[in-house]
């Protein structure tokens, strides 16, 4: 037990130690594992298990968790934190923190990375559009159910540097549910192309 609390004591002073020096190479290392973990961990809900065709879209979560949720939030909650709302963390500021990011940052976040993940699997970009229109709403809501609660402690409690890595750890959660969303459009579009095709064959064959 004191061999276990001493590693995980290592562990966090070192991660703490890489944010000191490569903060943004950290935080996209850890974020691409996270979104990627999520994924993985909806694949496995789902099926059972994760086959080879399903790493492709492992991948992508991967590649989206490094290069853009990273690279955002680093940037966003610097900024929020240190420039539009510096300061001491009272119960004001953090409300105003929370409200900018919920009904600021949120509207243009989720979008995005749901828009990203549809474009690497190769959906036409008319038709990204045409779904995150239908989507978003829906998104949103589902975004602040688990992230105004997540959010508050954030700005409450966890220290600046650490931030992205507690929002990717709720972001786990997150991931599961926007891998399920995913899997979810991906199939009805399936479904509506290969409806599409099939009713010229059987208009030709009447």
């Amino acid at each position: 037990m004191p061999l276990s609390r001493f590693s995980f004591s290592s562990l966090i002073s070192w991660y703490s130690n890489q944010l000191d020096r490569r903060p943004l190479l950290t935080k996209i290392i850890s974020s691409a594992l996270i979104a990627a973990s999520g994924d993985i961990i909806c694949q496995v809900i789902d099926n059972g298990s994760t086959t080879a065709a399903y790493w492709y879209r492992t991948g992508r979560f991967f590649l989206i968790g490094a290069f853009w949720v990273a690279p955002a939030t680093h940037v966003w909650y610097g900024f929020l934190s240190t420039r539009l709302l510096a300061g001491a963390a009272t119960p004001k500021r953090i409300l105003q923190r929370l409200l900018i990011d919920q009904f600021g940052a949120a509207p243009i976040f989720c979008p995005t990375f749901m828009g990203l993940l549809w474009l690497l699997e190769g959906q036409q970009p008319s038709v990204v559009v045409t779904e995150l229109i239908d989507a978003t709403p829906t998104l949103l809501i589902s975004n602040w159910t688990l992230w105004f609660p997540a959010m508050a402690v954030m700005f409450s409690v966890v220290p600046l540097k650490f931030q992205v890595l507690y929002s990717n750890c709720v972001g786990l959660i997150w991931s599961v549910y926007l891998s399920y969303a995913s899997t979810r459009l991906t199939t009805r579009l399936k479904q509506s192309s290969d409806s599409a095709t099939a009713t010229p064959s059987s208009l030709s064959s009447s």
